[in-house]
């Protein structure tokens, strides 16, 4: 994988986000996936997966305002910065978040290798 298809992953990522794709989600993250929201809490990719799927996250915009990729043979991290908004529990929310995302080449049992997130992390970005 080089970088522009990490790139593409992202973008991937970023609409099943949007559209709230469960589907996409779970051929993007990592069975196993870690991700530490911006409060300090870790999710799982089943709380990800629900979040979208009984509507307790819904994301408006996701707009990426800067992006390094480094891929590093089986794995590539990525640093994003967003201005995102969207309802969390039907509360509003606005900001700005920088992600960093380690994506992984996880080996299927047919021999192939699936590129996913298998840690992420965020928190807030200063304005």
């Amino acid at each position: 994988m080089d970088e522009q298809g990490i790139r593409e992953l992202e973008e991937r990522l970023k609409k099943a986000m949007l559209a709230s794709d469960v589907d996409a989600l779970d051929a993007l993250l990592a069975d196993n996936l870690s991700f530490v929201d911006a409060t300090g809490k870790v999710w799982t990719k089943a709380d990800d997966l629900n979040g979208h799927r009984y509507g307790m996250q819904r994301i408006e915009k996701l707009d990426v305002e800067e992006q390094s990729v480094r891929v590093y043979g089986s794995f590539a991290v990525t640093v994003t910065r967003v201005a995102l908004s969207g309802t969390f529990a039907g509360a509003p929310f606005a900001g700005s978040l920088r992600y960093t995302r380690t994506w992984g080449e996880i080996n299927e049992k047919n021999g192939g290798g699936t590129w996913r997130v298998v840690a992420a992390q965020c928190g807030l970005a200063p304005f």
